[in-house]
């Protein structure tokens, strides 16, 4: 049964993360690009509160673009009343076990890195039948979890008539990157022009030693979708190895920049988590640089600065 307490009365008087070029039409509101209503007020079962979503003329949110989910996670922590429910979103593997696709048009969801959660070693979604429906979890960063259909969760709804949420891509049909000079020994990796070296394992310093000397910089990935386009490149050339990124917090403790000063994005979905507790970045003054941790599906990870790892340099094209 859908419960609802103080319909609408949450998603509207809260602070932060609005994007002032988006008009939005209550209950809805801008967090980034799009107009969602975040709701701890209506809690049900995943498809009566998809039908909520339904009746003010929205969707339940998806997340082609994964940079959503992390204008949702940050939008929670800038309003705790929010950090203590479980939400819905509009993914589903109910037509076709582990086919797992966005409600809105049934086109496929990312599997792995960045969206989907990590719980005792092991990449959701987990619960095979008896888990189909998607949901961002409270306990482990928000990252996406399979979940019974029937428990209750919050909502988070997307506006229908916003453009993003309107023109959605299909993971299977996305266009590839335009041909532009990616010189070797780099090579297009989504977006990016990057050199993946698995193969010699420096400290952070002398990495960026190499970097440089190639005409490049060390990484600098500040787009979930670009992080997803990496982990499935590493994924499919078997690389076995953690990766030295270009950021660090040597200068100013928990502040993390990359090295032309830019700042790094924190939570979800880049930072994977120290324990079922508490995200990354944890090694407080001991661990001072960022990298790719394979152990822990290639999301960020704070780390010793003088250990050996391989490296992942950029080419600015």
């Amino acid at each position: 049964m859908l419960l609802l307490f103080l319909t609408f009365s949450v998603g509207l008087a809260l602070a932060g993360s609005s994007n002032s070029n988006v008009v939005c039409t209550a209950p809805f509101r801008a967090i980034g690009p799009r107009c969602l209503l975040i709701d701890t007020a209506i809690i049900g079962p995943w498809d009566e509160v998809r039908q909520f979503c339904h009746g003010i003329k929205g969707e339940l949110v998806n997340m082609h673009d994964a940079n959503t989910l992390h204008d949702i996670f940050l939008f929670i922590k800038e309003n705790p009343i929010l950090d203590s429910e479980s939400y819905w979103i509009g993914s589903y593997d109910i037509l076709d076990e582990g086919k797992w696709v966005w409600s809105y048009n049934n086109t496929r969801v990312h599997m792995n890195t960045p969206l989907w959660g990590v719980q005792a070693g092991h990449q959701e979604p987990t619960g095979g039948t008896y888990e189909n429906c998607a949901v961002l979890n409270t306990e482990y960063f928000y990252y996406v979890f399979d979940e019974n259909c029937d428990a209750s969760n919050a909502a988070i709804c997307a506006a229908t008539n916003n453009d993003v949420a309107e023109k959605p891509v299909d993971e299977d049909k996305k266009i590839s990157s335009p041909n532009r000079e990616c010189p070797p020994p780099f090579t297009m990796i989504g977006n990016l022009c990057l050199l993946v070296d698995a193969v010699k394992e420096n400290p952070w310093s002398d990495q960026q030693t190499i970097c440089n000397a190639l005409g490049g910089h060390m990484a600098k990935i500040e787009d979930a979708n670009d992080l997803g386009d990496l982990y499935d490149y590493l994924i499919s050339n078997e690389v076995n190895v953690d990766l030295w990124l270009g950021g660090s917090d040597y200068i100013l403790e928990d502040t993390w920049v990359w090295e032309d000063g830019a700042s790094v994005p924190m939570g979800t979905p880049f930072w994977g988590a120290a324990s079922s507790s508490v995200q990354e970045p944890a090694g407080g003054l001991y661990e001072n640089c960022l990298a790719l941790a394979r152990d822990d599906f290639f999301f960020f990870h704070d780390d010793q600065c003088d250990r050996g790892k391989g490296v992942l340099c950029q080419y600015d094209i």
